[in-house]
């Protein structure tokens, strides 16, 4: 599940690294001063497998940054998580009143099999992405858009049915990657291997599920002189722990990591650097207010009040990570400190005094788990079983692949479930989705709350920094004392490369849009 930033007239809150922003269209520069070569096939190794191939469909961190080698995108982020034009050949321009914005892109794009890219390809993504026949993950970012019109081919105008301050933020997103009109027209699945053409820097040369993709340089990149790189294969390992292994042995040139266990494995590996930085995604538990015995709020606050976070923290990432609540803490202007949510102090006697109220008769529930994404699920799901026993709930535990862990997710089909969200420098990313009453993700927990709901679209619609706090803190409160998730914490984002992977910018996001820029020194 994955993010972006905001619009040209919205002041970030925050700038999560020390960067400079990006002044070059290719990104940052590569660091090393002989570089960079050109050259080679990149050897990227993580655990988990693309879901499908439909870069509009699936929210899986797996598949996103897939979605980022093969597609482009109207914006991308630099190293600061400041926007930047991307596909677009500068940054939009909105109206006064909010309720136009014009993007003008780039001319003599090209898609993988030749074909031109124009505005007719914008328009037929976006309108895509809002068709709710599509159940594209990303509807929700877009639901202000109104109508889309081409007036030549290079020039995209999106008019909006009310202003929305995180608009351009959300062309960033590896859900929007920008789909040729022909190919969507012609093919009503975009799941497959052959329909996955983009005009990204890389193009799908082949791919084995369970095994390995690889990818071949796109000779036409809009970006000139990248990529650098010949091609990129990326290796599916069962787990984690192999990644060590692949590294060690220069089997990987770099490595996605996930499992604080397996990044303090590879702190006192030498010859492999980990670069560790806070993440914008937070770890939660889902809660199916629809289901019983979580119908009844009492219910899900004893369960609130009975979890240890610092202890989760500890056991589960090593002490790297922070509590959080609904925003990310990342967004200091945005995060309400977490001492302000009274069912964040573990209380057992309040949990069982709020049990007796309820009147709910003996407490029992499964917890869906999955075993990759995070890997570490079934680690958090053990500790709340037990921490759950203090106050006599009876927790199990249903463990399945990720992949049906997915299906099962999408179906609403759970009791309760650990999960992974991404998140994003504006604070939208977090809550609109899942927590408005018409929110394309509200479907998961089932939960309505005409306040919380209401402060966030209000949010949506101002660029005033001070009111979208106001709104923000309200939204927060009436969240956490909801209890539609269990917000846990936010860990780090890893990423191992060997001495001779350069080039490469990590952003917090989990984001692999800067492979396009690495290079190999060999």
């Amino acid at each position: 599940m994955m993010r972006s930033l905001s619009a040209a007239t919205l002041i970030l809150a925050t700038v999560l690294t020390a960067c400079a922003p990006s002044t070059t269209p290719g990104g940052p520069p590569a660091t090393a001063a002989a570089g960079p070569k050109t050259g080679g096939t990149l050897i990227l190794a993580r655990a988990g497998e693309v879901t499908n191939l439909d870069p509009h469909k699936v929210p899986a961190f797996t598949s996103a940054r897939v979605f980022e080698l093969v597609y482009s995108y109207l914006m991308r982020l630099d190293e600061g998580l400041g926007v930047q034009p991307d596909l677009a050949d500068s940054m939009p321009t909105t109206s006064s009143d909010g309720k136009t914005v014009t993007v003008k892109i780039r001319s003599g794009v090209k898609f993988h099999n030749g074909d031109p890219l124009t505005s007719a390809d914008v328009k037929y993504t976006f309108d895509r992405i809002l068709d709710t026949k599509t159940a594209a993950v990303a509807r929700s970012f877009f639901t202000d858009v109104d109508t889309i019109t081409t007036p030549d081919p290079t020039t995209v105008v999106f008019n909006l049915k009310n202003p929305n301050a995180a608009l351009i933020a959300y062309m960033a997103h590896p859900n929007t990657g920008i789909v040729s009109k022909k190919i969507g027209d012609a093919n009503a699945d975009l799941s497959k291997k052959e329909t996955a053409i983009g005009s990204g820097p890389f193009k799908l040369a082949e791919w084995v599920p369970d095994n390995f993709m690889r990818f071949e340089k796109n000779k036409d990149y809009y970006v000139a002189g990248q990529p650098y790189l010949d091609g990129i294969r990326i290796n599916v390992v069962p787990d984690e722990s192999g990644l060590t292994a692949a590294l060690r042995t220069k089997a990987a040139d770099m490595a996605i990591i996930t499992d604080a266990k397996v990044a303090r494995t590879l702190r006192s590996e030498s010859g492999v650097t980990l670069d560790a930085k806070p993440s914008l995604s937070y770890n939660l538990l889902f809660v199916n207010t629809k289901r019983k015995p979580f119908d009844n709020i009492k219910v899900r606050q004893a369960i609130a009040y009975a979890i240890d976070r610092k202890a989760i923290i500890d056991a589960v990432a090593f002490g790297e990570g922070e509590i959080t609540g609904p925003i990310a803490p990342a967004l200091t202007n945005y995060a309400l400190p977490t001492s302000q949510y009274p069912l964040y102090t573990r209380d057992v006697n309040k949990a069982k005094q709020l049990l007796q109220e309820a009147n709910a008769g003996p407490v029992s529930f499964t917890m869906l788990t999955q075993t990759t994404e995070p890997a570490y699920a079934k680690d958090i799901a053990q500790l709340v079983k037990a921490q759950l026993a203090d106050i006599g709930v009876e927790m199990k535990i249903e463990t399945l692949e990720f992949t049906q862990w997915v299906d099962r997710w999408l179906k609403a089909d759970f009791d309760m479930a650990p999960g992974l969200n991404g998140g994003g420098p504006d604070p939208d990313f977090y809550v609109f989705r899942y927590f408005t009453d018409d929110g394309n993700l509200n479907f998961v927990t089932s939960y309505k709350n005409p306040t919380s709901s209401d402060a966030i679209k209000q949010a949506r619609a101002t660029t005033d920094v001070a009111k979208r706090k106001d709104l923000y803190a309200t939204a927060q409160k009436e969240l956490v004392n909801g209890v539609p998730f269990i917000w846990l914490y936010v860990g780090r984002d890893y990423v191992a490369t060997l001495p001779t992977t350069k080039g490469f910018t990590h952003l917090p996001t989990g984001s692999m849009i800067y492979l396009r820029q690495t290079w190999l020194d060999k």
